[in-house]
């Protein structure tokens, strides 16, 4: 399919667009589907249409998922009906429309079909091959023949709300949501505030993840001994109980977790029977433990499937519950309330942006949330606006930087992994939340820089952070919210780009390769490596370690052998 269209050069003239090229092969979702997809706005047996689907790929893919998938397109599958569905996703089409009014059509067409969101994408003027080609009207014309606009993620957003006239929420660079109602926006505030690096864990491993300092001794010595020490055969016997109720009750929870085969000849002595209901039923109580795990108050009538099992065992939610922290104990629990207390403060915070909700619009859950956790809405919004407003006090900024429990602070910002947000002080996550409704969910972003000095927050993307001891940063998208603009830098194409030192000041205690990270820092310090001025880019550090002496192997510091090879430096 060609179209025609006035380029708008000097000569008048019109020019064949080949639109049908632009359809593209994939092996994946689409970065639109993908990311719709860990929104959760693809759960709960929803029907998706693709509005130009191209080669079908992502019809393929979501309807091999299990998710009812249709598509449409002009060019290859154009006899297919245009099926109204809760998600309609228009993938990177306005962009390839040389028309401006039929490219508004086509977004309103897509409209109509959405019966809760419309997905849409277009491709920015950061992209590498904003400037090839050749003007076009508003856009380029590639050397393929085809049309290509590329957007400013302003001037995107602006374009959609004012065709359609309803607010677009900013999903990921490029990549906007319409909700045909308030619901769909704040639920999926909700789910970016609550979210949570690690994946939810039972309540065993999660209690041997966070008691692993007290419970490492005990596991020690039983397989060492084959027996329940005493509590005189452990100097951390008080702490144990303490944290645990019983030395006992601490190996049970390790027995669990690493497996009941392991420990198969130590006798574990006589439990409470609240303890051994609790482990009989566990199955049965894991819905409930989630579920107050995730909100810090107790499900309201409808909102746990077991409701029904656990009040034929227990009685009730709430005797179900009192097992659970009469077993597991009540500190944590406090803890979980204290943290879905922050989480809904954050989220009626960033409300404010898009105009926040009247408690009677927000959805159900939410209206329980606010409740249960403030005794009312309006509890809650106050305290929202102190710190929403805090954010524009930039000592306040920086008094929260200060208070982080992990990060690599410097005189200008404070660092931090962006899968651990949900771990810094409250205001800081308003910052960032704040920062994120200019850019989205920048789903490849490793780092987070938190501006100390002016309102902006920097998003960093380090696609080997986790395998390269010493990282080069590929790109930065900073939102700058003075001045409500987004600025995008490509560094992967730099001879010479900045690194990363000290990976372990970016990520807290729990992350799983910290130890592996300080490691190397240790050793690099004793090198005398880390006190040099000139290593901040990979040029840099080669020509460091080069004159030091040393190379690397993975996060091994190694000295330099006079056959090319290394040996490992101690410690």
């Amino acid at each position: 399919m060609h179209a025609r269209c006035d380029s708008g050069g000097e000569d008048g003239g019109m020019q064949a667009v080949a639109r049908h090229r632009t359809a593209m092969s994939r092996t994946m979702l689409s970065r639109p589907m993908q990311q719709a997809y860990n929104d959760g706005l693809l759960d709960d047996g929803v029907r998706v249409f693709d509005y130009g689907c191209g080669r079908g790929h992502d019809v393929r893919t979501l309807n091999a998922l299990g998710i009812s998938a249709a598509g449409w397109d002009p060019n290859h599958a154009r006899d297919d009906p245009k099926v109204p569905s809760e998600v309609v996703n228009l993938g990177y089409v306005v962009n390839v429309i040389e028309d401006q009014r039929e490219r508004a059509e086509t977004l309103t067409s897509a409209w109509k079909l959405a019966a809760s969101v419309l997905v849409v994408s277009a491709r920015l003027v950061w992209d590498p091959d904003s400037s090839s080609g050749t003007p076009f009207g508003d856009g380029r014309l590639t050397n393929a023949g085809t049309f290509q606009k590329y957007f400013t993620p302003e001037e995107l957003k602006q374009w959609i709300e004012t065709v359609l006239r309803t607010p677009a929420t900013t999903a990921a660079p490029g990549i906007y949501y319409v909700f045909r109602d308030e619901y769909g926006a704040q639920r999926l505030l909700a789910h970016h505030t609550r979210h949570s690096a690690r994946p939810r864990l039972g309540v065993a491993e999660l209690l041997y993840q966070q008691g692993q300092e007290l419970l490492e001794p005990v596991e020690s010595f039983v397989s060492e001994n084959r027996r329940l020490p005493s509590p005189t055969d452990l100097p951390n016997s008080a702490g144990v109980i303490d944290g645990f109720g019983s030395l006992r009750a601490a190996f049970s929870l390790i027995r669990r977790v690493t497996g009941p085969a392991l420990w198969s000849d130590v006798d574990l002595g006589t439990r409470k029977r609240s303890e051994q209901r609790f482990e009989e039923h566990l199955d049965d109580l894991q819905p409930l433990i989630d579920f107050v795990t995730d909100r810090g108050r107790l499900p309201r009538q409808g909102e746990l499937a077991n409701q029904a099992d656990l009040e034929a065992e227990f009685g009730s939610v709430r005797a179900a519950f009192s097992l659970v922290r009469r077993v597991t104990g009540a500190g944590r629990w406090t803890d979980l309330e204290e943290q879905a207390r922050e989480n809904f403060l954050v989220f009626a915070a960033l409300t404010a942006f898009g105009g926040r909700p009247k408690f009677s619009d927000l959805p159900e859950d939410l209206q329980y949330d606010a409740r249960d956790l403030y005794g009312s809405y309006s509890a809650a919004c106050q305290a929202a606006d102190v710190l929403l407003h805090s954010i524009a006090d930039l000592d306040a900024i920086n008094r929260a930087c200060l208070a982080a429990p992990f990060g690599k602070l410097t005189p200008e910002a404070l660092y931090v992994h962006s899968a651990y947000v949900a771990e810094l002080p409250a205001l800081l996550r308003v910052y960032q939340g704040a920062a994120r409704q200019l850019t989205g969910d920048v789903d490849d972003a490793v780092l987070l820089k938190l501006n100390r000095l002016k309102p902006q927050v920097s998003f960093l993307v380090y696609p080997t952070f986790e395998s390269d001891p010493h990282p080069a940063i590929e790109a930065s998208i900073v939102a700058k919210l003075g001045a409500i603009r987004v600025k995008y830098r490509y560094f992967g194409d730099t001879k010479n780009p900045p690194i990363l030192h000290r990976k372990e000041l970016f990520v807290p205690a729990h992350h799983p390769s910290r130890a592996k990270f300080e490691r190397l820092t240790h050793q690099e310090e004793r090198a005398g490596l880390l006190d040099r001025p000139d290593i901040g880019t990979r040029d840099g550090w080669s020509a460091a370690l080069a004159g030091a002496g040393y190379v690397l192997n993975g996060h091994q510091l190694r000295r330099q052998k006079a056959d090319g090879n290394g040996s490992t430096l101690g410690g």
